[in-house]
């Protein structure tokens, strides 16, 4: 029955290895994962990556585990070919058997099932599949719903999810034919990287753009994914009537990043209820188009009272379906940085003094305690500007008891010592590529 769109998905069956492009910063966590019997769960937002990833890993078993072809398995369930059966279940059953029908592998078997949201009770052929043994998944979804509710309820204890984001600033250079292995080439480069930071900013990290010369071209495939996203997944996936509201929230937001808000005057602002608006923003996370970030308190009562900021998955969208470059060289910068963080892993937080100054990012501990403070300017060549994010800073450092914060800036390098702390102007191209000594 699936036997063609099988063997047509299957070009590694033949020995033949996957064209990889980037190696992926986060592959080293997917091969550590292969260790395990858990299932692995490879999240985020459409054209990130997520495919090429498993192609990667399939590579990597193949070439360096020497695990044989046949033995892996990868299906694209958003595949036209199988639109028809996804509601229901079984047919993953069957497309499973006429796998095993057509070669019959001998050993452990890895099934990469790529989009499998498409199939909303997935998880029911996985979780019996998993229980027979013998089987190791890989498994890739756009929304986050992967990382909870039915998904972690059905498959508790079985699942490392893995979040992948467009390319990283260093995936974008390496994109753009630059190696850089040391601090040493850091140097050398630096002028090279900071042009490749202003496109990075500029047009973003997704990586079939990062691809592509033209600007326009760009610009017009960060808008069809933006839309597609709205239009072909959060719409019919939450049954929203009148998606031109959804959309037209979107580009406002996008349009506002790292700005603050509140649902009642955002959705005053649009035209919505606030209870619409709280919505949709829940809508635009689990698709991993924009993220939201709450203001440090220890009661969760304050934080979900205090206003939000607003982040976006890609800068380069941003640009796309909302205003300029250089005139918001800034706020584009601020996200970047907080996307880096996101992807190091940090639990993230703006905070607001006792005298109402705001720090962009407080770095928080699993126990709750402020670890880092991390303010984002692109320039502190104005003095008002420089005294204000400085005192911000500095009095956050005090209330926290931490001796130490960082300004990440555009350009600026330097080491301040003032009221007894310490403050590192760090240039973004080199904080985005950790190689800050």
């Amino acid at each position: 029955m699936f036997e063609s769109v099988i063997v047509d998905q299957n070009p590694h069956w033949d020995g033949i290895l996957y064209q990889e492009g980037v190696s992926r910063g986060i592959l080293g966590k997917v091969k550590g994962y292969l260790e395990l019997p858990h299932i692995i769960a490879l999240v985020g937002v459409r054209r990130s990556g997520k495919s090429t990833l498993v192609r990667q890993t399939i590579n990597h078993l193949i070439r360096d585990k020497g695990v044989p072809p046949r033995n892996i398995l990868f299906l694209s369930l958003e595949n036209p070919q199988f639109s028809r059966y996804r509601s229901d279940v079984s047919y993953l059953e069957r497309a499973y058997d006429d796998y095993l029908k057509l070669v019959a592998p001998e050993g452990p078997v890895y099934c990469c099932l790529d989009e499998v949201h498409f199939f909303p009770e997935w998880q029911v052929f996985v979780k019996a599949k998993y229980e027979q043994q013998g089987i190791k998944f890989i498994v890739t979804g756009s929304n986050s719903h992967l990382l909870t509710s039915e998904f972690i309820t059905l498959l508790s204890g079985r699942a490392m999810p893995v979040e992948v984001y467009p390319f990283s600033f260093p995936e974008f250079i390496a994109a753009n034919g630059l190696n850089i292995t040391d601090a040493v080439a850091v140097t050398k480069q630096r002028n090279r990287l900071r042009k490749l930071l202003d496109d990075y900013l500029r047009f973003g990290g997704f990586p079939e753009t990062s691809a592509v010369e033209l600007p326009e071209t760009k610009k017009e495939l960060l808008v069809m994914y933006a839309r597609n996203i709205l239009y072909q997944d959060i719409a019919p996936r939450f049954n929203i009537k009148k998606a031109v509201d959804l959309e037209n929230l979107f580009f406002y937001l996008a349009s506002n990043i790292s700005s603050l808000y509140s649902f009642n005057k955002l959705a005053a602002l649009v035209g919505l209820n606030d209870k619409t608006v709280k919505e949709y923003l829940g809508y635009f996370s689990d698709a991993y188009l924009l993220f939201t970030l709450d203001s440090f308190a220890f009661s969760v009562k304050e934080q979900i009272k205090s206003p939000k900021k607003v982040y976006a998955i890609d800068t380069g969208m941003v640009g796309a379906v909302g205003w300029g470059f250089s005139e918001n060289l800034g706020h584009l910068l601020e996200n970047q940085v907080y996307l880096e963080l996101k992807r190091r892993g940090h639990e993230l937080y703006y905070y607001k003094t006792g005298n109402s100054l705001e720090v962009d990012f407080a770095c928080c501990s699993g126990g709750g305690k402020i670890t880092q403070l991390i303010q984002v300017v692109q320039t502190l060549g104005d003095e008002g500007t420089r005294n204000r994010e400085l005192r911000s800073l500095i009095k956050a450092l005090e209330e926290t008891g931490l001796e130490y914060g960082e300004i990440i800036t555009h350009e600026e390098e330097e080491e301040l010592s003032i009221d007894g702390k310490i403050i590192r102007l760090i240039p973004a191209f080199k904080y985005l590529l950790n190689t800050v000594g």
